[in-house]
């Protein structure tokens, strides 16, 4: 049976070696600035951690971020972090992440560069009477290789510095530690 929905290069399961161990440092740094996150809303209220995660269910970061931004507010707690603007850098990072995490790579047959591809989106049309509009039948490639994998680690990197500083002025004594990998 042909495909009623080609795709003008075929999906690419192998990508270069050092491409994947970028985005999986991608995954490994977003997976732990979560975690941190967690345990901050833990400690606000006083949960263990295996209370916590009957409670959390996994929430998302930026979920994470908003009910401790709502404790700090509660609890009238005072923070040097701008959180505006932390809550801005992690937005961009969890997009990004479930980019690289939930889309789907092909190959430029004539220039061989890899392309990313949004296996989802979430667009929706514009609800106008004037004007109609419909999805683009080719799906978003945004260029995205490992310099921008990099970025985004660093990003990242500067998220888990502001988030330990959160802990410290939020609960008054310093972060657990972590390893200096990053």
């Amino acid at each position: 049976m042909k495909n009623p929905y080609p795709r003008e290069a075929p999906a690419v399961l192998n990508l270069p070696p050092n491409l994947m161990g970028e985005i999986g440092r991608v995954i490994v740094f977003h997976a732990y600035v979560e975690w941190r996150l967690s345990l901050i809303v833990y400690e606000f209220l006083h949960l263990t951690r295996v209370l916590g995660r009957l409670v959390a269910k996994d929430a998302r970061a930026t979920d994470q971020l908003d009910l401790i931004c709502d404790l700090i507010s509660l609890k009238d707690v005072k923070t040097g972090v701008d959180l505006i603007h932390l809550r801005k850098s992690l937005v961009s990072v969890v997009t990004q992440r479930d980019l690289l995490a939930h889309g789907t790579w092909t190959r430029d047959p004539q220039t061989k560069t890899f392309i990313l591809r949004l296996a989802k989106g979430s667009w929706k049309p514009v609800k106008n009477k004037k004007v109609k509009t419909k999805q683009s039948g080719k799906p978003r490639a945004p260029e995205y290789g490992i310099e921008e994998c990099r970025s985004l680690t660093q990003l990242i990197s500067g998220i888990i510095l502001t988030v330990d500083e959160l802990h410290v002025d939020a609960l008054g004594k310093p972060a657990p530690s972590q390893e200096q990998s990053h």
